[in-house]
């Protein structure tokens, strides 16, 4: 789901329908029929669909920022320059030095 602002209001803008027809039917009593049900209840589920959809952006939008603010702890100028000391010219990529292995003569 994007986040523009139609999107965004979607749910809001239906469930505020939905609250005016019931509200219409408050004192008369409401009674439907199987088709009017089956409507109401497609509804909700739309209704459930789009609320999960906007739970998921903003779980989303919660975990990156947090994210960001672990990531500006962790980069501390000391690690910066040690992050800096492996990098490879005129890369992007960090290599750290490997374990000897016991098949190339370099373990003791």
């Amino acid at each position: 789901m994007t986040s523009n602002g139609k999107q965004l209001h979607y749910v809001s803008d239906r469930l505020r329908k939905m609250s005016r027809w019931l509200a219409e039917a408050r004192h008369g009593g409401v009674v439907l029929t199987g088709d009017e049900l089956e409507g109401v209840i497609q509804e909700v589920d739309t209704l459930l669909k789009h609320s999960l959809d906007l739970e998921g952006a903003l779980s989303v939008d919660v975990w990156n920022r947090r994210a960001a603010e672990d990531r500006a702890k962790l980069m501390t100028p000391g690690s910066v320059v040690v992050l800096e000391a492996f990098r490879a010219n005129n890369s992007n990529v960090v290599t750290f030095p490997g374990r000897p292995s016991p098949f190339d003569g370099s373990a003791a």
